[in-house]
């Protein structure tokens, strides 16, 4: 054990969260501050971008807790939660700028190849779409939420299932079978990672 006293291991997370902020901040600036407008509305908002930098600087320091072994069960708990709150507000894009009142389904499950063919715009937004499920299982298997692979793949198929729904009902867009196709590969990908990563941490 790294840190064997509770003062100790105090002082080492204090000092950590103030790295986390210097850190968080310079990932703020330097990439999301760009890169959020694609996804959430009205970005020029203040209290947006105060609650982009603390989601950044809390996941930082958690991370780095996971890195050094000294993190705790709460902990856990706090980086799915931030993740799922993103996940969220980056699919349903709540800003009625983005409603687009189309009520359709797509049934297609590869129509992504079409959308992104010429068009780099698509090609990005199936790349998000494939990336943003993968850490999925491994933040399920880490906080220890239900267990085994099967009942956590049912957990992220309802989610993901809920996710279109809403989308569809609520013209946020549409209910898409390609994306969740791509959520699934995404899903499955991250499964296969955490299956060394959550070795290692043990």
């Amino acid at each position: 054990m790294v840190f064997k006293t509770l003062k100790s291991k105090k002082l080492v997370k204090i000092l950590l969260f103030l790295v986390s902020l210097l850190i968080g901040s310079w990932l703020y600036v330097s990439f999301f501050m760009n890169l959020l407008p694609r996804f959430f509305g009205n970005m020029e908002n203040i209290e947006k971008n105060v609650l982009a930098v603390l989601i950044i600087v809390i996941t930082t320091y958690i991370l780095l807790l996971i890195l050094l072994r000294i993190d705790s069960k709460k902990e856990r708990y706090v980086l799915l939660g931030l993740y799922l709150l993103v996940l969220i507000l980056g699919l349903l894009r709540l800003d009625p700028q983005h409603r687009y009142a189309t009520g359709e389904i797509g049934l297609n499950p590869l129509g992504f190849i079409s959308d992104i063919s010429g068009d780099e715009a698509s090609f990005y937004v199936m790349a998000i779409n494939l990336a943003i499920f993968v850490p999925f299982y491994f933040l399920l298997a880490y906080a220890n939420i239900l267990k085994g692979f099967w009942s956590r793949l049912l957990i992220f198929e309802l989610f993901i299932l809920l996710i279109e729904y809403l989308q569809f009902q609520f013209n946020f867009g549409l209910f898409d079978v390609s994306d969740i196709f791509l959520y699934n590969i995404g899903f499955l990908v991250g499964y296969v990672i955490s299956l060394s990563i959550l070795k290692l941490l043990k």
